[in-house]
């Protein structure tokens, strides 16, 4: 064999050995892709323009990474979403609360940390500003809530002030400044973001004091394996909480971290 031919048939093994590696990879990162399953809430988890956004999604997604895995995000309602997870269709589901423990737990591994926390508090203008004192603090004035959601109790039956629902946080928003409501209830992530999407974010503020909320996390599939990975990634997630890519994450968004961190019971 001449030396031209020893250096063409060098170069196309190497060639190959290279292209093998390639297909290798490619399959290995197949591999270690999950499927995880949500429902829209802006901006914790959403899609805009077909992409998967939101500060809930971006931690988990850089979180997994650190652990050599891919996020695939799909969309679902609610139920469906859970159903989804129990019949192992996916490897989990993002953006959800423990609930009734005993039925989540049965199909899902929760992470000891949370990614996040719902904190719904009372938006208010700015030229109108509220001190919330108790329920009876509520006394008389008109309160927006959302159509279709749970309330407590207690908030939900008051004989001593209005609840007037709307199909959206965006149309309390809007109703607040006009004068049409005193107080809207909403989570505070979401009131901030759908304030800033309205232009209007520097009209409200919001008392404090959480009339509801709770935890938010990934959970993982019990039935595809994912215990350990429940554990792995809430260690990881606590050492990522503490860089700088955690916060940066949040600063797009215009949130503070401290007002979506898990509460405390």
């Amino acid at each position: 064999m001449t030396c031209v031919g020893a250096a063409l048939q060098n170069r196309w093994r190497a060639a190959l050995l290279i292209l093998t590696a390639a297909l290798q990879g490619a399959g290995a990162a197949h591999a270690r892709e999950l499927v995880i399953v949500s429902e829209t809430f802006a901006p914790y988890v959403f899609e805009q323009r077909g992409e998967a956004r939101g500060f809930d999604y971006e931690v988990s997604k850089a979180v997994l990474a650190r652990l050599g895995y891919t996020l695939n995000l799909q969309f679902a309602p609610w139920r469906r979403a859970l159903v989804m997870a129990a019949s192992k269709q996916v490897d989990g589901v993002l953006g959800i609360g423990r609930g009734n423990q005993n039925e989540r737990e049965a199909f899902l591994a929760f992470p000891d940390e949370a990614l996040s926390g719902s904190r719904v508090v009372l938006f208010y203008l700015k030229g109108r500003p509220f001190h919330y004192e108790g329920l009876f603090s509520l006394a008389g004035k008109t309160v927006g809530t959302l159509a279709g959601y749970t309330y407590s109790p207690d908030f939900a039956s008051a004989p001593y002030f209005t609840r007037e629902p709307v199909d959206t946080h965006e149309q309390n928003l809007r109703k607040l400044l006009r004068g049409h409501i005193d107080l809207a209830l909403i989570d505070t992530a979401v009131g901030l973001y759908a304030a800033q999407q309205l232009g209007v974010a520097g009209e409200f503020s919001y008392e404090p004091h959480m009339i509801s909320g709770g935890r938010q996390y990934i959970a993982f599939t019990r039935a595809r394996g994912h215990d350990k990975l429940a554990q792995d990634f809430s260690k990881a997630l606590v050492a990522f909480k503490k860089t700088d890519d955690y916060r940066a994450i949040f600063k797009a968004y215009g949130i503070d971290p401290a007002s979506v961190a898990p509460p405390e019971f």
